[in-house]
């Protein structure tokens, strides 16, 4: 079975460009320079990118009529891979070079910086027919979320409890961001929220779940449900994604 394994990046150059190279299970897949920068897709208009397909037949159109989308969750920039079940094992890497700034005597004032605010991972055939099977199993995870929560005298869905953590699928939520040195900044979990500067090599261990291959978090103690984020949806239905996935091409970029 083949997966596909999407990057989505955002980017804010200063000076020289930055190189960037994917990793998975010790393999490199790719390398490649961002030499501009990438900024987000306004979250006013991520709506009118989703194509509403099977959240009419599966009945959710709420989920998509009552989301309230993060200000910068959806990057102008994704890279999109296929790979094989077999070669998905140990890590996936995303080396950084990316060191350009202005520091001197102890100041920085300007710094190229780089976010990771969409890194997901799935089996190809879930995204075929409009992302019809990762919409079917998204859903069927939130209702038997919905009725653990209610069984528990809940009325929403919430992202602990009793100590156990959700599991965020298809995308990961942490990350553990391995420094190439530490002399100014540690090797630390970080989410897709952060702007990193500076070398550094992002480390997404792939386990197994319900016999998917998923990307996890270092830190997780992962057991229960996965569980559906707004990034998910736009993995899953996202217009211009999936005319991606439809290419022979398979690494691309989002159009303006």
């Amino acid at each position: 079975m083949k997966y596909t394994l999407v990057l989505g990046i955002a980017y804010k150059k200063y000076k020289n460009p930055g190189d960037i190279a994917v990793y998975v299970g010790g393999r490199l897949i790719d390398a490649f320079q961002i030499d501009q920068d990438v900024a987000f897709v306004h979250q006013d208009t991520v709506t009118s990118l989703l194509d509403e397909t099977w959240y009419s037949r599966l009945d959710i159109n709420r989920w998509i009529s009552t989301v309230s989308w993060p200000q910068e969750l959806m990057p102008k920039l994704f890279k999109i891979y296929e790979i094989e079940e077999q070669d998905l094992n140990g890590l996936v890497e995303i080396k950084v070079d990316n060191s350009h700034n202005d520091h001197t005597n102890g100041f920085m004032k300007n710094s190229s910086m780089i976010r990771f605010p969409m890194i997901g991972l799935f089996p190809n055939h879930f995204i075929e027919n409009k992302g019809e099977q990762l919409m079917r199993i998204v859903k069927r995870f939130d209702d038997g979320l919905f009725k653990h929560e209610k069984r528990a005298g809940r009325n929403e869905h919430s992202d602990t409890r009793s100590g156990t953590t959700w599991t965020r699928w298809p995308c990961v939520n942490n990350f553990y961001v391995r420094r190439q040195s530490e002399k100014f900044e540690q090797s630390k979990e970080l989410n897709g929220y952060c702007w990193i500067g500076g070398d550094f090599t992002v480390e997404i261990p792939i386990k197994t779940k319900h016999r998917i291959k998923y990307l996890s978090s270092m830190s997780a103690r992962e057991t229960g449900f996965f569980v559906k984020t707004p990034d998910a949806l736009i993995l899953a239905t996202c217009k211009l994604l999936l005319n991606i996935y439809n290419e022979d091409q398979r690494s691309n970029s989002t159009k303006d």
